[in-house]
């Protein structure tokens, strides 16, 4: 009983509730002049680590919710005040205040208890078939004094020891029950270890606010749907590659080049990126260029990036210029709150090299490295048919230093400008013909 104890405890630290509408003919006495008010919620985090909390005890340092059930209205119903009087319908708050001061009436309210029914669910792709019930349970609240007006409470108020909240309010666990088998707890209490975290998932947090303990009375219900989703892959596409002895298969013919890469979806993480020269006579590696005075923002730090992107465009002012001939290297940070704080995380580094569509008669390049281009360039299925043992092109090197495009001559890295276009689709090869 201690592991599914600990476990809904875990989760009840984590996670909190919102308030739903409140129907008062559907509502036993006193129903909606009981309010729960959420004071703050911290929407933003999205990774729920179990290093946050204490395991043993429930405890935890990060403010994750504040609540307050509001008992201030609760005297304006006869039912729930020693004189039994009742404010009139229609009448606001002000007027009910001015109503009570007139009859001479008390402002202690008749409530010394109430009641939390609860239910928590989850569903884990991957792991479960559909929502599963996880445990439900009672919890009571005894009021101790009839002036209090609020019951404050905060997830860093809960843990298995609590027996007192703030408002002079006893808090003590009646029931729970335990609906998933010794085989499902195991396997679950598992999964959360492994990670380290909540896996990434839908839970569902449901509760009742009552004045009996079997909530035949119920006065509120509130309810809170939080999808859990921390991202796990973060790659780099175009330009350059990790490899500085690659640059001249990576090579961008615009000085501003369209930065693209592969990540998760996360609407709540922020992307930045970081642009710097690499110099072979003063840099060791690409990482020791990239921590180098950058371009991309100028000096330090990572350029913060519009939310929901994979692809940037390098800005044409108030950045440092890319310039023909140089290397340069990139990288993409991405960062989201988690219970334990901000987690940031980056992508590999990759490099290019910037280079004019001007022909250089002193550059030499490889012919191999053109002919995997024209292969990126035309495609697998086409490039073989030229290029294979019974192809028109077989045996065919020399690719030589420019190629032609519109009676135009070009350097042969013109290829790599073509490539480029194709990957973002600005261009489309529809056919390929061999004179």
């Amino acid at each position: 009983m201690k592991k599914i104890s600990l476990f809904t405890f875990i989760l009840l630290s984590s996670f909190i509730f919102s308030q739903d509408s409140c129907d008062p003919s559907e509502l036993g006495p006193c129903g909606c002049n009981i309010s729960i008010n959420r004071n703050f919620f911290n929407d933003d985090i999205i990774g729920f680590y179990l290093s946050s909390i204490d395991l043993e005890s429930g405890d935890s340092s990060t403010l994750l919710f504040d609540y307050s059930i509001d008992l201030t209205k609760a005297i304006y119903e006869g039912a729930c005040n020693p004189d039994g009087i009742e404010c009139p319908s229609g009448f606001n708050d002000e007027q009910c205040n001015d109503y009570f001061t007139g009859f001479g009436a008390t402002s202690q309210h008749g409530i010394n208890r109430l009641f939390l029914n609860f239910n928590i669910s989850m569903f884990i792709p991957d792991f479960m078939d559909n929502d599963t019930e996880l445990t439900t349970g009672v919890v009571r609240f005894d009021i101790n004094s009839s002036t209090v007006q609020k019951i404050n409470f905060r997830n860093t108020d809960l843990n298995s020891n609590t027996t007192q909240l703030a408002g002079n309010t006893s808090f003590s666990l009646l029931d729970y029950n335990v609906n998933i088998t010794d085989e499902e707890i195991d396997d679950i209490t598992s999964l959360f270890l492994s990670q380290g975290r909540a896996p990434n998932g839908i839970y569902t947090f449901k509760f009742k606010i009552c004045n009996d303990e079997n909530c035949n009375d119920v006065i509120d219900e509130l309810s809170e749907v939080v999808e859990v989703f921390v991202p796990s892959f973060l790659d780099l596409v175009s330009p350059g590659s990790q490899e500085v002895a690659d640059s001249l298969s990576n090579i961008v013919m615009t000085s501003n080049p369209i930065f693209q890469w592969n990540s998760d979806y996360c609407n709540k993480c922020d992307f930045n990126i970081r642009v710097s020269e690499f110099k072979s006579t003063a840099h060791s590696s690409m990482q020791e260029a990239l921590d180098d005075y950058s371009i991309l923002p100028l000096g330090n730090d990572y350029f913060n990036l519009p939310s929901n992107i994979n692809s940037f465009q390098y800005p044409s002012s108030g950045v440092g210029e890319i310039l023909p001939g140089k290397l340069y290297v990139w990288q993409i940070m991405r960062s989201y709150t988690t219970s334990n704080g901000i987690n940031e995380e980056f992508s590999p580094i990759y490099l290019f090299k910037m280079q004019s569509i001007e022909i250089d008669n002193s550059q030499t390049v490889d012919a191999d490295i053109n002919l995997e281009n024209i292969k990126l360039l035309i495609g697998n299925d086409i490039y073989d048919a030229l290029f294979a043992d019974d192809g028109p092109l077989n045996g065919f090197q020399n690719v030589g230093g420019s190629i032609k495009v519109d009676n135009q001559n070009y350097s042969i890295n013109y290829l790599i400008d073509l490539i480029n276009k194709k990957s973002q689709g600005e261009i489309t090869i529809l056919e390929v013909d061999v004179e």
